[in-house]
């Protein structure tokens, strides 16, 4: 191998070995979900992936480290769908309705990852992923942050505590989510995804109503 060789060379295994990686955290996700975290033991996630014993150990020391990066992989699809969503939103209703909308789309397309996720948020293997977990989430908050803020500010969002705020966009989605996963969803999916985000966006702009000088909610207080 020539010194021009070698960037190719080494591209080329960085790309096969995120391959395998990723090979491994999708058997893992299959057994997971048709056997069972705890059934599931790292023989099985090497034979259905294809790989050697020494290839599994040398992504991931164990199911349990195994099984948090999966759901650190899940959560990044999740923010990613949604702050792209977000972006390419032109008005604050349209910005509203592409967050539960790309949500809802994200669980649909993966309802096995999203039902790992739903599972396992409170795991002993995520214990020590949660530094990890927590930038993450910073990190997508700060993205969207200027967005919201800009809105605030304009008049065209309400201010209220983040923890309430996501509560009122995602919290009935989520719900529906769960039940979308579980098989346990009676509508039809396009129809909940517009009801929704209907209810999303209007207790929002309700909200930012009441708090308008001569809105009931400032007769009210």
């Amino acid at each position: 191998m020539t010194p021009s060789d070698a960037p190719d060379h080494f591209s080329r295994r960085a790309t096969a070995s995120q391959r395998r990686r990723q090979q491994i955290l999708d058997a893992a996700l299959e057994c997971f979900a048709g056997r069972g975290f705890a059934a599931t033991t790292m023989a099985d996630i090497r034979k259905l992936a294809g790989a050697s014993t020494g290839s599994i150990y040398h992504h991931f020391k164990s199911k349990e480290q195994l099984a948090a990066q999966l759901y650190l992989e899940g959560v990044r699809g999740t923010q990613a769908q949604g702050l792209q969503a977000l972006m390419r939103s032109e008005t604050t209703e349209q910005g509203i309705r592409a967050l539960v909308g790309a949500y809802l789309d994200y669980v649909r397309a993966e309802p096995k990852l999203s039902a790992f996720l739903f599972a396992m948020r409170h795991a002993d293997f995520m214990e020590p992923v949660e530094g990890e977990l927590s930038r993450m989430n910073r990190t997508a908050l700060e993205t969207a942050a200027e967005w919201f803020r800009a809105r605030i500010t304009g008049g065209e969002l309400p201010e209220i505590a983040p923890d309430v705020f996501r509560a009122i966009l995602y919290g009935p989605a989520a719900h529906f989510a769960r039940r979308l996963v579980a098989g346990q969803a009676e509508t039809d999916f396009e129809q909940a995804k517009r009801d929704l985000a209907d209810a999303a966006w209007y207790s929002l702009h309700h909200l930012l109503e009441r708090r308008r000088p001569g809105g009931r909610l400032d007769h009210d207080s």
